[in-house]
């Protein structure tokens, strides 16, 4: 038997199917707010990045949006000024009225790769934590678009804003950021990084043509190898990197790029490829030595330097620095002191059996360790060749 809806039901199901499917959410108070640049500011692209400079200004307008991008002109208060990882240099908090600012110039430095500027609605009221008074935040966010911009160099990672007094910390101490060399123009890219030295569970960096603050040391824990083609080959002097990532570390004053990773410049055929060419003569450091000038040392940290006219000086062989870290020191014909540490790369050479005896020169990395004692400042050599007696 056919059996047929009541009316009653067939009506219920008309209604039903002719009544909207829930009704359009109210769009009250804000939920997030828009950063917007002032029209035609040039915020670079990733293939041409903003040069760089010692400070960045951007004029921005911020302006409160409910669900649906509206403006929304019942709201007036303030919101705090943000950034990715560059540093504020302008002040923090943004007033609006109605729903917007007026243009307002946000300045930061020490800005790298992307930057955006963000900002987060905050309390009227202040609030106290741990004995300070703070607004806090309310909820709503806003985020500008991205701000393109260059890479950092090893001189501005190995630069310090800090006194040498406390080991000069970089400026950039804890961020993690990709290092490329200086852009060159003329070829259309970076120009290439240069591996200076390979020791102590790490290696050395630098850039080919620079003054200052041209090296880093690279802490990858272990000894470093890398694919080369079909093979494997450990990091080694002269090989040529197009860039570097790492997180920015002070180890006792010394500036390093710990858990690094690399990419090596490669021919057509996946080789690495190396130019011992590259690596940068020695400096000279001897003059700074003499006159103790800890700026001058600072500024040729993990560098290759040399120090001329010497001979170890005497020193007690139950002192901690010769008896557990093998450092001893090196005097010059002035007086000048810097330690020195011979036992992992020059194991030959006996700093006890050459207690005063006149050494021409004496080349390696410029290590910082503020808890050495009589100075901060360590000589590494490379080899021991790196070391020329009164005999060579």
């Amino acid at each position: 038997m056919r059996r047929c809806l009541p009316i009653i039901a067939l009506l219920f199901l008309v209604a039903a199917a002719c009544a909207p499917q829930g009704s359009p959410a109210t769009a009250e108070g804000v939920r997030y707010f828009s950063v917007s640049f002032a029209p035609g500011t040039d915020t670079g692209t990733p293939s041409a990045p903003l040069p760089e400079t010692t400070e960045y200004a951007f004029a921005v307008t911020v302006e409160a949006r409910d669900l649906w991008g509206d403006r929304v002109t019942g709201f007036s208060g303030e919101v705090e000024v943000s950034l990715l990882g560059a540093t504020l240099r302008s002040y923090r908090r943004i007033s609006l009225m109605n729903g917007t600012s007026d243009p307002v110039t946000v300045r930061f430095g020490d800005g790298y790769r992307v930057e955006r500027i963000a900002v987060t609605a905050i309390a009227t009221e202040k609030t106290i934590v741990d004995a300070r008074e703070i607004r806090l935040p309310t909820g709503p966010v806003g985020v500008s678009d991205p701000i393109y911009l260059i890479s950092p160099r090893i001189p501005a990672v190995q630069g310090s804003l800090a006194s040498v007094d406390d080991g000069g910390p970089s400026r950039l101490e804890k961020r993690n950021l990709t290092i490329r060399g200086p852009y060159d123009t003329a070829a259309g890219r970076h120009r290439d990084l240069v591996v200076i030295a390979a020791i102590e569970g790490g290696f050395y960096l630098s850039e080919t043509d620079c003054e200052e603050f041209c090296s880093i040391y690279l802490y990858t824990h272990s000894t470093p190898y890398v694919e080369d083609g079909d093979d494997r080959a450990v990091v080694a002097p002269g090989m040529l990197l197009a860039e570097v990532n790492g997180s920015v570390f002070e180890y006792f004053g010394f500036t390093e790029l710990s858990f690094p990773t690399f990419t090596p410049r490669r021919d057509g055929d996946g080789r690495i490829l190396r130019d011992p060419a590259a690596i940068p003569a020695p400096r000279d450091v001897t003059a700074c030595v003499d006159a103790a000038d800890d700026l001058c040392l600072e500024g040729h940290e993990a560098m290759l330097v040399t120090v001329t006219g010497i001979a170890v000086d005497d020193f007690d062989e139950q002192d901690e620095a010769w008896s557990l870290y093998s450092q001893f020191p090196l005097r010059t014909s002035a007086g000048g002191v810097v330690m020195a540490q011979t036992v992992y790369t020059a194991p030959s050479f006996d700093p006890v059996a050459m207690k005063g005896v006149p050494i021409v020169s004496l080349t390696g990395l410029l290590k910082q360790h503020t808890s050495s004692r009589p100075s901060t400042w360590i000589l590494v050599p490379r080899d021991g060749q790196d070391i020329v007696t009164g005999g060579m």
